[in-house]
Parts: C-alpha cells; sequence; structure tokens
C-alpha cells in the first residue's frame, strides 16, 4: 500500500482502471478523488478536469476507477469495493450500503436471509447499525454478535 504515513485518521481505498499503478491505497481523512489522482498519477488532469470531479472526498471501502472516455478525457467513476474485500482490508461494513451479494458474503447469511434484510431496509428503512438487523426475522442477538466484528 502506498502513502502509508500514520495518522488517527486514515482509511483504505482502491484505485483501478487505467492507471499506472492500481491497487489498494491508504489515504488520510480529507482526501478527495482529486487528491487521489493527483498522487498516484502526477500531471495527468488537467486543472479544468480535476475541478469538475472532484471536490468529493473519498471515504474508506471507496473504489475510484479511471477509464477513457469522450475526446480522450479519463472518465473517474466511484463505487464501492465488495463486501468480502472490506472485511478482507479490515473496513468496517455499513448495512444500510449493502446489496444481496454483501450481504451473502457474511457467514451464515444465505440467499434468502439476504433477500430478507435487504426487504426488510426498503420497507422500513435504514438500519443505522448492526442492531437495527434484529427487526429482521430469523437474526437473533447471537448472530448479530457473530457479524458485529464486520460492522
Amino acid at each position: 500500500m502506498a502513502f502509508v504515513h500514520r495518522t488517527s485518521a486514515q482509511f483504505t481505498i482502491r484505485l483501478a482502471g487505467l492507471v499506472p499503478k492500481p491497487g489498494v491505497y491508504r489515504f488520510s481523512e480529507g482526501t478527495t478523488i482529486a487528491d487521489v489522482i493527483n498522487m498516484t498519477m502526477p500531471g495527468s488532469l488537467s486543472d479544468q478536469e480535476v475541478e469538475c470531479l472532484c471536490a468529493r472526498e473519498v471515504v474508506g471501502g471507496d473504489m475510484v476507477t479511471v477509464s477513457s472516455g469522450k475526446n480522450q478525457h479519463a472518465e473517474i467513476s466511484l463505487n464501492m469495493m465488495n463486501a468480502r474485500e472490506r472485511m478482507l482490508l479490515g473496513i468496517p461494513l455499513n448495512p444500510d450500503l449493502m446489496d444481496g451479494a454483501d450481504w451473502e458474503a457474511l457467514p451464515g447469511i444465505g440467499p434468502e436471509l439476504a433477500e430478507d434484510i435487504i426487504a426488510e431496509r426498503h420497507n422500513n428503512g435504514e438500519f443505522g447499525t448492526i442492531d437495527g438487523l434484529l427487526r429482521v426475522p430469523g437474526i437473533g442477538e447471537k448472530r448479530v454478535e457473530t457479524l458485529r466484528r464486520y460492522f
């Protein structure tokens, strides 16, 4: 991982696509997409391109992808790493942002329970924390405690 100068507020992201060194990087809190691109690909973006995309700060688990766009300009997209990768890197999961495949990556959560979790969140609102899963039929205290380390 690059840029591993430790401070109290650091997070891990993935840089992918048409970049010289794709991979996992660690950045400090407050880092924007423009900062990520400029630190990992210096001089590759014009000031105009940087201003357009990049005031948004990145957060742990983000995946910044650079691809070729129209007129030889770079296109930057922002997604989340999948749950399995975030778990391996020690990045806490957010129960309100996970899709079915993310839920299925967790131990003890199969396709049916993942669907029930998604349906509960859709019908009754965000969970807020892992404890919000207790309102899903089939999930009890024991299962929540087993999953807590990932959140």
